[in-house]
């Protein structure tokens, strides 16, 4: 495991004498994918008016719709799932917001969330309040180990106005993750009600990612794929296809091929408008990345770092659990602002304080060595200890 480590870190560009520890927030780009992206940037750029003109040639600008296409084609084969239900945004939050715009709104309408989500997830709602007159109901997120209760609550707050559930499949506050697949299986679901899951943090932490009955699933390039900031992944569901339409419109794209692509038939719905098409191309290259190993092995070193992080932790005395399964985790904190300061004031090591929730978020990155995970994990442990 530690070569995979070595070769992590060989591809993130790290500050020395700095631990690193908040992938969960914003993640480093890979430096091969930063420079074939910067290198695609300057040629489009530096390649006429518009970038309409190559040199020599009229093809740039198709060239570079043509990469948002293999990129959607990578992605498709990275999610084992077809190109038809994948769309390359922006981000998780432009993903939200599209796939809410595709469904019909009146009031009296109703939308079932948890009370542990992201803005990019709770503003959007609150936009839906405000404009229609939708009704949020919201079920806590569930602690570690009590997820029936979870399911419980849902059914509990689903009522046949409910056209919505909206939640995240890993807590960005505590790491938890949910089962996702077990928890739709056990809710009675009429056709006119959709399921769109954030998996902002299970993308690139968690096999397999797609289950049956989520209609929309988002999440970014810029955290656990170490990908460009100003990418991201919407994929629908062939019933969202079929039955829905995306309020946003603008220009066909164009496949690999130079071919024009319907904008009803597929995904690619969603890809209105120019883009930066160079930071789609370094989807492409983290993927190139990552597929060197079965998706399953990446997951598997997550894991054996999160549980070397945890013995370390543990061997500090700090009697405060972590909860979450990592590679995000979490730990209560009576002051985790200063907690967080001391880290990085006196260790160099960053992790992500909430205040709001009394929470440090660690995110267990992959380029650590098991012996590096368990001494981080030591450090992290024992100024609580002493602090929390």
């Amino acid at each position: 495991m530690d070569e995979m480590s070595r070769l992590w870190r060989d591809e993130c560009t790290l500050r020395p004498n700095m631990t690193y520890l908040n992938v969960g927030t914003m993640a480093p780009t890979l430096k091969t994918t930063h420079a074939f992206v910067r290198d695609l940037y300057v040629e489009w750029m530096g390649s006429g008016p518009g970038a309409a003109m190559g040199s020599g040639e009229a093809n740039a600008y198709l060239d570079m719709m043509a990469w948002n296409d293999r990129a959607r084609h990578k992605v498709a084969a990275w999610m084992e799932t077809s190109p038809r239900s994948v769309a390359i945004i922006g981000n998780a939050t432009d993903g939200i917001n599209l796939s809410l715009a595709s469904l019909g709104w009146k009031q009296g309408d109703r939308i079932l969330t948890t009370g542990d989500e992201h803005e990019a997830l709770t503003y959007p709602l609150q936009r839906l309040v405000e404009h229609y007159g939708v009704i949020v109901d919201v079920v806590p997120f569930p602690d570690d180990g009590h997820e029936e209760e979870f399911i419980k609550g849902l059914r509990s707050a689903m009522r046949a106005q409910t056209k919505l559930i909206a939640f995240s499949s890993v807590s960005h506050r505590s790491g938890l993750a949910l089962r996702v697949e077990d928890i739709l299986s056990e809710l009675d679901r009429g056709e006119d009600q959709w399921v769109l899951v954030d998996g902002s943090h299970a993308a690139g932490t968690q096999t397999p990612l797609l289950v049956q009955g989520i209609d929309f699933y988002v999440f970014p390039g810029h955290k656990w794929l170490f990908a460009p900031v100003g990418t991201g992944v919407l994929w629908v569901s062939p019933r969202v296809l079929d039955m829905t339409d995306s309020l946003f419109s603008g220009a066909a794209g164009i496949d690999q091929f130079g071919n024009r692509l319907e904008s009803h038939d597929g995904a690619w719905r969603y890809e209105y408008g120019t883009r930066d098409w160079s930071k789609a191309a370094g989807l492409t290259k983290v993927l190139d990345f990552r597929m060197q190993w079965p998706e399953g092995a990446i997951v598997a070193h997550y894991h054996d770092l999160t549980a070397a992080f945890r013995d370390g932790y543990t061997a500090s005395g700090s009697t405060i659990r972590v909860a979450g399964s990592g590679p995000v985790v979490s730990i209560k904190a009576s002051d985790a602002a200063q907690i967080s300061q001391w880290l990085w004031q006196h260790e160099r090591i960053y992790v992500k304080a909430d205040g709001k929730a009394q929470i440090l978020r660690v995110s267990v990155p992959p380029w650590l060595t098991m012996e590096r995970a368990s001494k981080v994990g030591y450090q992290v442990g024992l100024a609580i200890a002493q602090m929390g």
